[in-house]
């Protein structure tokens, strides 16, 4: 089924090398159901993730499982080496943090990941990004290097003593190092000028290389400070390869954990690129794949098969090249992608849930064992014969072929009926007439066949479901050009029942491929009409919209009066309040008539306000399973399942589904509701006005803006006002990305943007609420 193919494939979309090696090492079939629920469910959350961008970029991680294994077969190990894990610790905890947290399931999966931080410390403190080591590398290495420094510093001194005296008898102005010792470079003639020991000579015999006794001693001594030096680095690299090895077998899971990781990143990125989905299979025989398509046929030629199955197996037929063969193989590795966790390639998926696959597809012959095809055939139908049963799936390819088609059809049908006893979901393809009416006659078997153009001898490689297949034979030579008397011989040679079984075949293909189309034809209008509708409802919302805005002046006027109304009875009651001891009881009686007579006209402006709004105010639906919502990124769909706090959508016209907490998503509400809503809104038109929609954060930090933000979004919500600006200045760019982090965090947001360059540009940014 080409499966190592498809998994190279889905790993080029990791990130690093270590989610290629997991596809090639880990990838397999869960035998336990509850076992595959579990990597499903985690697939499904990094899906969401990659849906959303949230998946944390693993580029650039250091690869070092091959370090690893060298310091296991203790081995010699480069400083650049060491330097790459302390990197990988470094940023594989800060991976794994990313990752924790996010799902019970997924934080579970990856629990046994270790930080080793102070491994990781250990590395650094040894070690330059280069790999070189560090002068702190230790207290001892430190000082034997500050002993050195000081010692070249003296040997130089003496040197440019010599230089300065004897210039012009050296062949060189710089020392030389001659067998690990400093020396001068004299020309040969000048040898009794300077004492000291002859260490070598050049080729051409012109130079001598002296080692004048001015420096002998500290010559000794800085040969001393190196050996320390060396002894001192390789105690240090001892002991880091001791506590390296101590925690090799960490190591080992923690990068086990990073490769899983990688790969769902891959199965994700795959599966959105490709519109797959990731389905868990079930516990009964239906079978329901819809549009589905072969992984590694390209997209522009795939044409996509539906299968629906609620028997024990289909037979399907066709002429050749024809797409049987695609088709089964299809099929089967819907079957292994769903039963590894990985994204089936079709619009659904609803696959039972089997323990094995059995296939015998291609050319088996095997010249070692003097096998011809049919009997290569013959041996692996034995093997997959003795060892299925209920919970497997047999995939067959070209079923009694080989051999006599008599015989052929014969040994078929005897093993289709003993298959069917043991219990396996079978699939097999055939071209034999007499497997075509067994699958018709066998009401555990369904037919199906593969579309044929015969007036374009051309595949249409879409599967039919419920009819038997033509080969057309006879069709394709007359159309190809063959001599018309072979093409009348053949004819005649073929018996009369047969003939009419294959043209009643042939008519049933054709019946189908009208219906198809006539289906195609009613889907395409039904597009246009459900456009048409859309574009008009559109404009019928604008409409209403329209008409809303123009109450606007009505209900603010109310509004306005109301509020004088308040301020005038407030005014009256602490009057009285006052002069109670100073005014009389006529008095009082007045000003409580005159309170009465404004209370009564406050009830009227009331009413008169509620009359225009009646109808317009909504309560927050309750999210069922079913309804249209729209998502906090602007995405709209359909409720599938709610289970605990999550709430998992379908978006519209794809088969992604994407899981929501509740406070990201809100119900798409009808227009009426729509018209309720914005009135409702617009009477709140006077408290925007109290409320600035900016905010001035200049020259706070990050910490210091975040309650002023915080409250920013409150006020702005409190007045039902949209949108507002908060001005942070370009500077350095810190205050703005510790802004944007807390936006994105934050549920109140809705969006944030940069603001338009007129607004400010990136000092400034802009937030929906």
């Amino acid at each position: 089924m080409e499966i190592e193919k498809i998994l190279n494939l889905i790993s080029t979309y990791s990130h690093t090398d270590y989610g290629k090696d997991y596809f090639l090492k880990n990838v397999k079939m869960y035998k336990d159901l509850t076992e595959l629920d579990r990597e499903v469910n985690i697939s499904r959350v990094f899906f969401d993730m990659a849906i959303k961008g949230t998946l944390k970029d693993l580029y650039g991680l250091s690869y070092i499982p091959s370090i690893i294994e060298k310091i296991g077969n203790k081995e010699s190990v480069e400083g650049r080496e060491f330097r790459k894990i302390g990197e990988f610790l470094q940023d594989g905890y800060a991976i794994h943090k990313h990752y924790s947290g996010i799902n019970d399931l997924l934080t579970d999966k990856i629990s046994d990941y270790k930080p080793l931080l102070e491994l990781k410390d250990q590395i650094f403190k040894v070690f330059t990004p280069e790999g070189e080591i560090k002068d702190n590398a230790s207290i001892e290495l430190k000082r034997i290097r500050n002993g050195i420094d000081t010692v070249k510093r003296q040997l130089n001194i003496e040197f440019n003593k010599i230089k300065s005296k004897y210039i012009k008898y050296l062949s060189l102005d710089q020392p030389v190092e001659r067998n690990g010792r400093l020396c001068i470079a004299l020309k040969s003639e000048s040898r009794n000028v300077i004492k000291g020991i002859t260490v070598g000579r050049s080729d051409s015999g012109a130079t001598l290389f002296v080692e004048p006794d001015t420096i002998i001693e500290l010559n000794e001594k800085l040969t001393d400070l190196f050996s320390q030096e060396k002894n001192e680095i390789n105690r240090i690299l001892s002991n880091l390869t001791f506590e390296l090895q101590k925690n090799k077998f960490k190591i080992e899971k923690n990068i086990e954990i990073i490769e899983y990781i990688d790969a769902n990143i891959a199965k994700a990125r795959y599966a959105k690129d490709m519109n797959a989905v990731f389905t868990l299979p079930h516990t009964t025989k239906k079978i329901l794949l819809k549009e589905l398509k072969h992984p590694l046929i390209p997209k522009e030629k795939i044409v996509p098969i539906d299968v629906e199955l609620d028997k024990n197996g289909m037979i399907i037929t066709g002429p050749n090249t024809g797409g049987k063969t695609v088709s089964l193989k299809s099929i089967g590795l819907a079957f292994f992608m769903a039963h590894s966790a990985l994204p089936v390639l079709a619009l659904k998926a609803e696959i039972p849930f089997i323990e094995e696959i059995y296939t015998d597809i291609g050319d088996q012959q095997d010249i070692s064992q003097n096998l011809s095809t049919f009997s290569a055939h013959l041996l692996n139908l034995k093997n997959i014969l003795e060892s299925v049963n209920e919970k497997s799936l047999v995939l067959i390819d070209e079923l009694g072929t080989g051999t006599d088609p008599i015989e052929g059809a014969a040994l078929s049908k005897a093993i289709l009926k003993y298959l069917l006893m043991k219990g396996p979901i079978i699939f097999a393809t055939s071209h034999l007439s007499e497997i075509k009416t067994f699958s018709l006659e066998e009401e555990k078997l369904l037919a199906a066949s593969m579309s044929f153009d015969i007036e374009t001898l051309k595949p249409t490689y879409k599967l039919i479901v419920g009819v038997p297949g033509a080969s057309h034979a006879i069709e394709i030579a007359e159309r190809l050009g063959i001599d018309p008397k072979i093409i009348e011989e053949s004819k005649i040679n073929l018996n009369e029942e047969f003939s009419q079984s294959e043209k009643i075949l042939s008519r049933l293909t054709s019946i189908h491929n009208e219906y198809e189309e006539s289906l195609e034809r009613i889907k395409k209008k039904e597009e246009e009409i459900d456009k048409t509708k859309k574009e008009y409802e559109e404009k019928l919302q604008k409409l209403k919209k329209k008409e809303i805005e123009s109450l606007e002046p009505e209900l603010y006027q109310l509004k306005e009066q109301i509020k004088n109304m308040r301020n005038q009875i407030q005014t009256v009651l602490k009057e009285i309040k006052q002069k109670k001891d100073q005014i009389d009881s006529q008095e009082i009686s007045k000003k409580l008539k005159e309170s009465e007579n404004m209370a009564s006209q406050l009830e009227e402006m009331r009413k008169a306000l509620s009359q225009n709004q009646k109808g317009r105010k909504i309560e927050k639906s309750k999210i069922k399973v079913g309804m249209k919502v729209k998502a906090s990124n602007n995405i709209q769909g359909t409720v599938k399942r709610i289970t605990n706090s999550k709430i998992t959508v379908q978006i519209d016209g794809s088969p992604i589904e994407i899981t929501y907490s509740p406070t990201e998503i809100e119900p798409i509400i009808n227009s009426d509701k729509e018209k309720s809503e914005e009135k409702r809104i617009y009477v709140k038109i006077d408290q925007k006005k109290s409320v600035k929609s900016e905010l001035d954060i200049r020259g706070y930090t990050v910490n210091e803006a975040i309650p002023e933000i915080e409250k920013f979004i409150s006020d702005l919500i409190s007045s039902g006002i949209k949108e507002g600006r908060i001005i942070h200045g370009k500077g350095t760019g810190k205050l703005a990305m510790g802004i944007w982090d807390y936006l994105r965090k934050s549920s109140l947001i809705k969006d944030f943007k940069i603001a338009r360059s007129e607004e400010g540009g990136t000092g400034a940014t802009v937030i929906e609420v």
